[in-house]
């Protein structure tokens, strides 16, 4: 045996054991899955198998006329709900594909966004609607402010009625749904209740990555300049305030809110003696944590009898004479979700996403800030100018990897404080494959489900990438 042969089978002898690792644990499940998915597999011993086609996924994704609707009127709904499908895929078309001209239509979508926002947010406070509408509205406004701060410099082409197109048509598949869902009805309304779901838990990532890019802008710079001395002094009038403070308010409040006073006045005494290394640690702090520990935590601070979330809220109201109690977060189907977006957020914000910005901030040439300066750039100029197109492929990696985690997610949170509650409020698309594979036994259709989402994955990974990534390279 020659000695290329030797050190081959070498080689392979140290990559036996993740191969068959990769063999047993990934490959053999997914090609098994695959098979699943045109079987009617079932644990059940009554259930006998059989080969069913695509019968799982028409099953999942196919509508079907109400009984006694008019057949004229529910073709006239379905080409109206396509003419709207349409406008919005036109507009995201034309978006994508001239992407130079985007720019110059970002203000008729600022307006129609910022409108829309209002109406959003009136509608739910008016209690016409729940507190999702009032939170996409907010999420509208916020947006709307960036759409209409945008300069209306270039040309007109497809690329400047692309936002207006995808706001609109999101707007009209709204208003169409009702007349639509009169006329059809869904063969499993389950997959699309939680489809809806999982895409409403997904607003908290453009917040997130938001959060963590200002937050890393705060972080990325030194905040204390002062003497040794000073910063000492410093550090222990906070301690102070905060040994004080926790004693009052134990005997005031209760030692819940104690304990919060004393964290947050103590994480700020600890600033002026380690500097912004402090900071980063105690934000980076929620990704050390198990995950299960700090949802745990969270259920507890939710709880709307003597929950800190609640008090908190009651005693800051009361001040000024009003008596609200505080919402019944992860008992309400209108807050559970919200519930979940804020601890999404907690979580996130300054966890990994933060660490990619604080790295590329880091290497943005310091040349370029000072060029800016001298050209008598401004703060916000400089960042609109030099820091966010530099950031460009840091985004762009976020912003792939957030939409899969977020597809993807929403599962042990679902399961660990709700149980998928109240009335099927949080269950996502990962939990209802777990839910049809280990509570009702259906493997066959909970592969048809994985599949589906494993489409709809790869569908906007590939659109972030190809589209996306030729936005970094412009």
């Amino acid at each position: 045996m020659t000695k290329d042969r030797r050190d081959l089978f070498a080689a392979l002898g140290f990559l036996l054991p993740n191969l068959l690792g990769f063999l047993v644990f990934v490959a053999f499940p997914l090609f098994f899955s695959f098979f699943l998915l045109f079987t009617n597999w079932s644990i059940k011993p009554a259930v006998e198998l059989r080969f069913a086609g695509l019968e799982n996924v028409i099953r999942l994704v196919g509508f079907r006329l109400v009984e006694g609707a008019d057949g004229g009127a529910a073709a006239l709904s379905m080409v109206a709900m396509l003419a709207c499908w349409l406008v919005l895929v036109a507009g995201v078309y034309f978006s994508l594909t001239d992407l130079g001209r985007v720019r110059k239509g970002l203000r008729l979508g600022g307006f129609l966004l910022l409108t829309m926002g209002v109406i959003w947010v009136l509608v739910a406070i008016g209690g016409l609607r729940g507190v999702g509408w009032g939170l996409m509205g907010l999420l509208a406004l916020f947006c709307s402010v960036f759409f209409l701060s945008s300069d209306d410099e270039g040309e007109w082409g497809p690329g400047a009625f692309g936002p207006l197109l995808v706001i609109g048509g999101i707007e009209l598949i709204g208003l169409a749904q009702p007349w639509f869902f009169q006329m059809w009805e869904a063969i499993d309304p389950l997959f699309w209740s939680y489809l809806y779901n999982t895409l409403y838990l997904m607003i908290g990532i453009p917040l997130s990555i938001a959060g963590s890019l200002l937050l890393a802008l705060a972080l990325n710079r030194p905040m204390f300049s002062m003497e040794w001395r000073r910063r000492m002094m410093l550090a222990l009038v906070l301690g102070l305030i905060a040994v004080a403070g926790g004693v009052i308010t134990w005997f005031r409040v209760g030692p819940d809110a104690a304990v919060l006073w004393i964290t947050f006045w103590l994480i700020a005494a600890s600033g002026p003696l380690m500097g912004v290394v402090a900071f980063r640690t105690m934000f980076y702090l929620p990704t050390f944590t198990a995950g299960v520990a700090i949802m745990l935590l969270w259920k507890q601070m939710f709880n709307p009898e003597f929950g800190p979330l609640n008090e908190s809220i009651r005693l800051f109201l009361a001040t000024f004479g009003i008596g609200f109690e505080g919402p019944r977060w992860l008992t309400s189907p209108d807050w559970a979700k919200p519930a979940l977006i804020l601890m999404g957020l907690w979580m996130a914000v300054g966890g990994a996403n933060m660490l990619l910005y604080l790295a590329g901030l880091a290497n943005i040439p310091e040349d370029l800030y000072e060029a800016a300066r001298i050209d008598g750039a401004g703060r916000l100029q400089i960042f609109r100018a030099v820091t966010w197109p530099q950031l460009a492929p840091t985004t762009f990696f976020i912003v792939i990897m957030s939409t899969i985690a977020g597809l993807q997610g929403g599962f042990e949170q679902a399961r660990v404080m709700t149980n998928g509650g109240p009335a099927g409020s949080t269950k996502t698309l990962a939990f209802y494959v777990y839910e049809k594979a280990f509570i009702e036994l259906e493997l066959g259709y909970a592969s048809a489900i994985a599949w589906v989402l494993f489409v709809i994955v790869f569908a906007l990974t590939a659109l972030n990438w190809r589209f996306g990534n030729q936005y970094v390279n412009d």
